[in-house]
């Protein structure tokens, strides 16, 4: 009644979802069991060897295969088709009630083993939920801190920090804590302070990083803030001293009211947008600057730029440039300087919210791959 079957490699013995007729007993080699997941991906489930058998619920019903069975290697397996399996049990009652006896001992046998694994399973998830819950209070209480960390009391203050100088921002980070970091400093009445900064990576890592830019810029700005090149120079060497392998992108800006200039330093981050009134245009940006601890001596250059009414100036962390939509294409600097533009001669009150509401049209959804930061100052 049985018959010796070959297969080869890889070769599918039961396909999921099939009408079986045939149950298999393993001679030699061994198989896999799969099922199909999403994308009809094989997931597998277990592995069987020599004396096992599988199969045999299509000798007694009529139900599609629950599963896939694969030949790991070049195996010899016996099977039993179900005409003659229904022919011997017609035939010998002793052999049919011994046969339905054991078949039912071995499925419940199967739904004992399957209830002790749930249960297990349950035990393990209930484990796991547990500290996934304390990991989400955890980074409630990260993202407090780093709130602390980017000053957000002076940040979302409506009352301008210094006269004549309006500022908004928007920080959205990856999870509920971020790798970048923006901070702003009141250095007298007329003079402000303000540093971003995107650490490599984001989440946990980089919002750990961030505290080393607080604790650098809280350091040095209230010596170097008013020269720029010194601050980005000792908060290089802060940043280098104390991690070897990582580094951040930042910039540095000082706004003097008093004598309506800005002197900025860059370190390897986009230079801002700066939009000029009195021409109605972005003004070009350049000047050198290596990222914040790749080199323990860097040296730094410093711009300068005249303000007048109506002069606008715009940070921001590549996270939002470099988002992707359904068709990976990048939002991309030149859509952001072409929306900044557009909403400051159409006089936007709210510049930011109408650039992140873009944002989310063009990527067709309000969750982003990287951490986003925009920081805009009005004169």
């Amino acid at each position: 009644m049985l018959h010796r079957e070959e297969y080869k490699k890889d070769s599918k013995i039961i396909e999921e979802g099939n009408i079986g007729n045939s149950m298999f007993i393993i001679l030699s080699g061994s198989v896999r069991v799969t099922k199909y997941g999403q994308d009809k991906q094989e997931i597998l489930i277990s592995n069987m060897h020599e004396g096992s058998y599988f199969g045999e619920l299509s000798l007694v019903d009529n139900l599609p295969r629950s599963a896939n069975v694969l030949a790991n290697q070049d195996s010899m397996l016996l099977s039993l088709g179900k005409y003659a399996f229904e022919k011997l049990l017609n035939e010998n009652k002793d052999f049919a009630v011994t046969f339905y006896k054991n078949c039912m001992m071995e499925t419940m046998s199967r739904i004992r083993e399957t209830a002790s694994n749930l249960t297990l399973s349950q035990n393990v998830l209930f484990q796991k939920s547990t500290r996934l819950d304390l990991i989400d209070a955890d980074l409630i209480h990260a993202a407090k801190i780093q709130d602390y960390f980017l000053n957000t009391n002076l940040l979302k203050n409506d009352q301008p920090l210094i006269e004549g100088v309006k500022q908004s921002y928007i920080y959205k980070p990856y999870l509920e804590v971020g790798g970048d970091f923006l901070n702003i400093a009141k250095i007298s009445e007329d003079k402000l302070g303000i540093i971003i900064a995107d650490v490599m990576g984001h989440g946990i890592s980089g919002a750990l990083a961030t505290g080393v830019m607080k604790s650098g810029f809280t350091l040095f700005v209230k010596e170097y803030g008013a020269r720029p090149v010194n601050l980005m120079t000792h908060m290089n060497s802060h940043f280098y001293e104390i991690f070897s392998t990582l580094y951040a992108t930042g910039y540095y800006a000082m706004i003097d009211m008093g004598n309506k200039k800005i002197r900025m330093t860059k370190a390897g981050h986009h230079h801002p947008l700066f939009w000029k009134d009195s021409d109605q245009k972005l003004a070009v940006l350049e000047s050198p600057g290596p990222g914040l601890g790749i080199i323990a001596d860097a040296k730094f250059d410093e711009i300068v730029l005249d303000i007048n009414k109506g002069d606008k100036l715009l940070f921001y962390t590549d996270g939002i440039i470099e988002q992707k939509n359904e068709d990976a294409e990048m939002y991309s600097q030149e859509r952001l300087e072409c929306i900044f533009k557009e909403k400051i001669l159409e006089e936007e009150n709210n510049i930011l919210q109408v650039i992140i509401g873009d944002l989310t049209d063009f990527c067709g959804c309000n969750e982003y791959d990287d951490d986003i930061s925009l920081l805009l100052f009005e004169f």
